[in-house]
This record gives structure tokens, sequence and C-alpha cells, in this order.
């Protein structure tokens, strides 16, 4: 009876506290309910926080890589700056350095104007000095024999004129020697004009006037080219033979040639290259001695050196006659 009673108060204490539990678990199930969902809802904010945690830290990760490389070109930049604060300062000496150079350059200058304005002044009245110089007229005197009497003339040539045809450049070939006579000058002309009046008046033949005429130029002294000028060879225009009062073989052949064919004498320059000599030959009849046919004409040969040689003579010296004729006239 006593197991019986404390039996049923055990059991009576079970179902009073399953009941207590039960009214208990009833009671708090809500709640345990309600933490649940909000452990799950902080679960779920936990994980999209460590979603965005994740985003922001790829985000820091690209931030700190731009700002790695923004600090590189910056250090790069720095460098350049660094270079061309550089080049700076160096191009600010350099262009100290050239402001001096430059101050020295224009005393330079001023110094060098002063020269040239003096050498300008110098060459002014050297200019001057040669014009005065130039403007002198040149009074040649000759004389020479023919037949028998005395010849004497008097030649005015003004210098400028002279020193125009100096001035000319000089032809390298002998058949080039037709041009310089063909260009005789105002005073070749003066001079065939009075040596054709003087032969008229004295009579003189057709033959006797072209005697007269080289007689004339043969009393020309006869002058070496390596000695009188620079060169070894230098033709002389027929002005400039008459100025200097002599010249070889090639300047007075050119003179003679000039002076006959202004009077109207069909002439031809003679050279006779095997002989390293210069003649004139003309085209005449009633004439004797040596002459060359050339395009069916005789032209007499004429010896322009040497004092007493007439038309047809040849001097004793030239054994080789053999010529090439240049006529002046075509």
């Amino acid at each position: 009876m006593k197991r019986q009673v404390i039996s049923a108060v055990i059991l009576v204490a079970l179902v009073s506290s399953v009941a207590g539990f039960y009214i208990g678990y009833l009671t708090y199930r809500p709640i345990m309910e309600n933490y649940v969902l909000q452990i799950n809802s902080l679960t779920s904010n936990v994980s999209t926080l460590q979603r965005t945690v994740s985003g922001l830290d790829l985000k820091v990760s690209d931030q700190d890589a731009q700002i790695r490389s923004q600090s590189s070109q910056i250090s790069s930049q720095s460098a350049q700056i660094s270079a061309q604060e550089t080049k700076i300062s160096n191009l600010e000496s350099e262009k100290s350095s050239l402001k001096g150079e430059l101050g020295k350059a224009q005393v330079e200058i001023a110094s060098y104007k002063e020269k040239v304005n003096s050498l300008n002044t110098q060459v002014m009245n050297s200019q001057r000095r040669t014009d005065k110089i130039l403007g002198i007229t040149v009074t040649q005197h000759y004389d020479w024999k023919y037949p028998y009497g005395m010849w004497q003339w008097d030649l005015p040539i003004r210098l400028s004129t002279y020193v125009e045809y100096y001035e000319r450049p000089r032809p390298q070939w002998a058949s080039s020697y037709v041009d310089m006579a063909k260009d005789p000058g105002p005073y070749i002309v003066g001079v065939a004009d009075r040596l054709k009046d003087a032969a008229t008046k004295a009579n003189f033949s057709e033959v006797q006037k072209l005697d007269f005429v080289v007689a004339f130029v043969q009393s020309l002294p006869y002058t070496q080219d390596k000695v009188t000028t620079t060169a070894d060879e230098y033709p002389r225009y027929p002005l400039e033979t008459l100025f200097d009062r002599g010249g070889d073989c090639e300047d007075t052949s050119i003179l003679v040639a000039a002076l006959l064919d202004r009077l109207g004498y069909e002439v031809a320059l003679l050279h006779l290259d095997n002989a390293h000599h210069m003649a004139v030959g003309v085209a005449v009849s009633n004439a004797n001695g040596l002459y060359y046919e050339y395009s069916g004409k005789k032209y007499y040969y004429l010896e322009t050196t040497g004092e007493g040689w007439r038309i047809g003579q040849v001097p004793s010296d030239i054994s080789d006659t053999r010529a090439t004729v240049y006529p002046l006239r075509g």
C-alpha cells in the first residue's frame, strides 16, 4: 500500500513535470521559433555582409593596385620632372654663357662694322683713283721705215678701253683667233683709215699698200708671252698689241689681219703648226711668192714679225711651211 502511494506520488510528480514542461514548451515555443527566425535572418545578413566584404576586398585590392600604379607613375613623372629641371638648369647656365658670348660678339660686330665702314671708304677712294687712272689717255708713239722714208704717228688710247680688252677671256685654239681679229675695236678702225689715207696720198700700188701696212706692224718689237705675261701662250687683241707696242707672231698676225680686213682685203690667219708660227694670208692678184689655195682663192703669205719682209716672202728659218688656213670671212 505504501508502495502504491509512493508510485502514485511519483506518477503525479512525473505527470506534473511533464505537464509543466509541456506547458513551458508551449509557452516558449513561439519565442524559440522567433529566435530561430532571427538567427536565420542574421545568418543571411552575415552571408550578405560577407559577400559585400569580399566585394569590398576586391575593390580595395583594385584600388591598391591603382594606387601602386599611380605611385609608380608619380615616381616616373617625378624622375622626369627632376630630369627636366636639370635640363632647365643646364639651359639657364648655357643661356647665361650665351649672353656673355653674345655681348662679346656684339662688341666684335661693332668693331667689324667700323672696319667695314673704313674699308668701304678706302674702296670708294680707290675706285675714285681707279676711275681717274682709267680716264687717262695714253699716247703711244710709233715710227717705222717704208720704203725709204721714215713714218711717225702718235695714237692716243684711253686706258679704260685697253683694260676692257685686257680683261676679256683668252681663246685656247688658233681657230678662235679669227674672232679676235674680227673684233678690232674703234682704235683699229682709226689706224686702218689713217694707213689707207697715207698710202693713197703716197700713191702706193695695191701691193705697196699691203707692204706699208705690214711694215707698220713689223716695226713693233717682238716679245715673248712668258716674259711679258704670266702665261706661256697669251694671244692679244689688236688694241692690246698697239697699246703694248709689241707682241709675238700670233699677236702681230691678228693685228695685221684686223687692219687688212678693215681695208677690205680678203685675209686669213695661217697657222704653221709644225713651225710653231703664225702669219697672215691675203688674197690679191699681181703678187709673187708663197701662197696657199683655199676655197678657190690664193692667200699669199705675209710675215708679221721682223722688218723688211714683203708679200710672199718667208723667213729662211721656217723650213716647214705647211699651214692651216683660217679665213676671216666665209
